[in-house]
């Protein structure tokens, strides 16, 4: 084979992988779907939808969600850095908190069970969760 044919089929095959999901099927499927902050199976108010798209994590919210008191966003993106047994670490899009050492809040994505989970920090203790997100239905 002749060299550029050798490098462009490299090329192609780096290609492919990077389409791969970090995320495997049985933890998109706990994740994907409807969510919201009480634990009632028909969603309410300002629930959010969990989407995995290539190596990213959106979360879309029927209103607003908000990551403080001032900043608000319908939309939040996360890139994904890696994915463990019983999480997905992941950095938000144009983060703006800082964790302990003044670097961009790295966040772990834990589901608890098929329909609860929390968030995580990497500078948090392994066991330290916000409060539970519950997995809900939307009604028409």
């Amino acid at each position: 084979m002749k060299p550029l044919a050798s490098i462009f089929v490299i090329l192609l095959l780096c290609s492919a992988c990077s389409s791969h999901s970090l995320i495997n099927q049985e933890m998109q499927t706990k994740l994907q779907g409807s969510w919201q902050s009480t634990n009632s199976p028909v969603c309410e108010a300002n629930f959010h939808i969990v989407a995995f798209k290539n190596n990213t994590l959106e979360i879309s919210y029927d209103e607003q969600g908000y990551i403080s008191e001032s900043e608000a966003r319908k939309t939040f993106v996360y890139n994904i850095l890696s994915a463990e047994k019983n999480l997905v670490r992941v950095q938000l899009e144009n983060e703006t908190r800082l964790d302990n050492k003044g670097k961009p809040v790295v966040w772990h994505l834990k589901p608890l069970r098929n329909d609860k989970y929390c968030w995580g920090r990497d500078d948090w203790p392994d066991l330290a969760c916000t409060a539970s997100r519950y997995k809900c239905t939307v009604s028409n």
